[in-house]
């Protein structure tokens, strides 16, 4: 091979890797700007009114068709979608293909560059208590937390009953106020979370100050490992 053929395979490949690297780097900052499409149909903003589609504060990691007092279409209230970021990449690339028959009439952004930047925006519209991230947990010493702090109010056993607060067994992934039997706060009844990792830790940290609102009455873990710990046992409940 010619020496000039091995040359320009190599800038070619260079190039490529140069491009790669600045598709993976997202900036919430032009994701915000390119937000300024959804408010044609959307609010943004934390207790914002639906329109006509639902207010999106928080929407990441909750499960969709779940907004209070939106009528969504047939097809979105039954999807069992949760908003994770692969999910929310896909829908607004092209909704109508993710969701058949949902009322959304927005084509989608097909850059995915604008894709990326618009995710790391709408990572920003959530509440700021949670953490950017949860370190790893021992889950004999989450026994022992849970077993010391928690159980006042709570069973963790499957089939457990419901006491002063719900059961908590497979709680971990699935969406807040779902546990049959249990009189939830209104706060927590139209939350619309999901049990995510930083969802349970900023609760378990301040619940009061995480959800304005809950029943709970329990002041928080204030250690960061305590709180890891419970969550890596709370995993272990399936």
């Amino acid at each position: 091979m010619k020496i000039a053929n091995i040359l320009s395979l190599c800038m070619a490949g260079i190039i490529l890797m140069m491009s790669s690297g600045a598709m993976a780097t997202s900036d919430p900052v032009k994701g915000e700007k390119l937000a300024k499409k959804c408010k044609a149909c959307h609010t943004l903003d934390e207790g914002g009114k639906n329109r006509l589609g639902p207010n999106l504060y928080g929407i990441l990691d909750s499960p969709a068709g779940k907004v209070e007092g939106y009528k969504y279409s047939d097809a979105m209230a039954a999807s069992d979608i949760v908003w994770d970021a692969a999910t929310f990449t896909d829908f607004i690339t092209k909704p109508r293909k993710v969701v058949k028959g949902t009322k959304m009439s927005f084509g989608g952004f097909k850059k995915a560059q604008q894709r990326a930047d618009l995710l790391a925006y709408f990572k920003t519209l959530r509440h700021e208590s949670a953490p950017a991230s949860v370190p790893v947990g021992n889950v004999s010493n989450g026994m022992i937390v849970a077993a010391k702090r928690c159980t006042v109010c709570h069973t963790f056993d499957r089939g457990g009953k419901v006491t002063f607060g719900p059961n908590l067994y497979d709680m971990v992934g699935k969406p807040s106020a779902a546990i049959e039997g249990y009189n939830y706060s209104d706060a927590l009844a139209n939350a619309n979370l999901m049990w995510t990792d930083v969802n349970i830790d900023g609760f378990l940290a301040d619940p009061e100050g995480f959800l304005k609102g809950t029943k709970a009455r329990f002041p928080g873990l204030k250690s960061a490992q305590d709180r890891a710990d419970v969550l890596a046992y709370m995993k272990t409940l399936k």
